[in-house]
């Protein structure tokens, strides 16, 4: 028959595994001895000492009792484990509950009745049906009852805390995944709107950590300009289309098919006798760009920051 989880470390207190076996032993020790006791008259002021202790048949009766009991808790917890992996309390309550009392209720009275029976022929005396006034059913029915009941709540207990703990689990699995779904998507945006342009003293540089204001594409290969002018251009192999789409369009401007400049360093303009402009660049060396007489009131509205 199944049993449940053996890790001493997970167990709950009073789960169904094997780890609790010192605690099931001290209740059916505290039970047989209670079982044992009430099977013996102690007349006026308890005189438990010279009628109950003083006799060896109360040792005797304490014994079998403890094997009895022990042997029927065995059942009990087994059965409950068992019934726990094939009949859920969530599959449905009242029939897992009739099945309970079936295979763990019933099998346990008529086994300690039949084991009374065979005690009483052997010693003639009765182990679990107390003759005294004090209690009028066999004590065995109320002890298998109670131990029945007591590991079925236990155990609907278990797979309601498991079902919790699935749920959370399920819960923090699914956020792990939009984590990382998050973090993958950071990461491709790190690459793709903020990519590596060159290395520097062995460390990659990224496009944001630039302050470009020139981006001059020639024979397929562009020549990225830095601010500062000690820095040398930089060599990139993108298309220039490549990076009108990453830099802020409030900033820079496409003057045509080879240029992208940065507003602060255009100086002015000069209109050509083909109605074509040409720009002047503040930076170092005399660099005019032509600009189509397309696109002049469209660079117009952008260099007046018209949009």
């Amino acid at each position: 028959m199944e049993v449940i989880k053996d890790n001493e470390n997970t167990d709950q207190e009073w789960d169904l595994s094997r780890n609790h076996w010192k605690s099931r032993i001290i209740w059916v020790l505290i039970f047989s001895f209670f079982n044992a006791f009430l099977g013996y008259r102690i007349g006026k002021g308890w005189n438990v000492l010279k009628y109950c202790l003083a006799s060896s048949n109360f040792y005797i009766d304490y014994f079998w009792s403890f094997i009895f009991l022990s042997l029927m808790v065995y059942w009990t917890v087994q059965v409950t484990a068992y019934l726990d992996t094939k009949h859920p309390w969530k599959d449905e309550f009242l029939l897992r509950l009739l099945v309970q009392l079936l295979f763990g209720f019933l099998p346990s009275i008529l086994f300690l009745e039949v084991v009374d029976h065979l005690y009483l022929q052997v010693t003639e005396r009765s182990l679990f049906r107390i003759t005294q006034n004090i209690i009028q059913f066999p004590f065995f029915l109320g002890l298998s009852l109670i131990y029945t009941l007591f590991y079925s709540l236990i155990s609907l207990y278990n797979e309601f805390t498991n079902s919790i703990n699935g749920v959370a689990e399920d819960l923090n699995l699914s956020l792990d995944e939009k984590r990382l779904a998050h973090t993958g998507n950071d990461i491709k945006n790190t690459f793709e709107n903020n990519p590596v342009v060159t290395i520097r003293e062995g460390k990659d540089i990224r496009m944001n950590d630039l302050d470009i204001v020139w981006v001059s594409n020639s024979s397929g290969m562009n020549l990225i300009y830095e601010r500062n002018y000690d820095n040398p251009p930089i060599q990139d192999g993108h298309p220039l289309k490549y990076w009108v789409e990453r830099l802020e369009p409030r900033d820079y401007y496409q003057v045509s098919r080879w240029d992208l400049v940065h507003r602060d360093i255009i100086k002015g303009y000069v209109v050509k006798p083909d109605k074509n402009f040409k720009i002047d660049l503040d930076y170092p060396g005399e660099h005019q760009l032509v600009l189509n007489k397309d696109k002049i009131d469209d660079f117009s509205k952008w260099f007046l920051k018209e949009f």
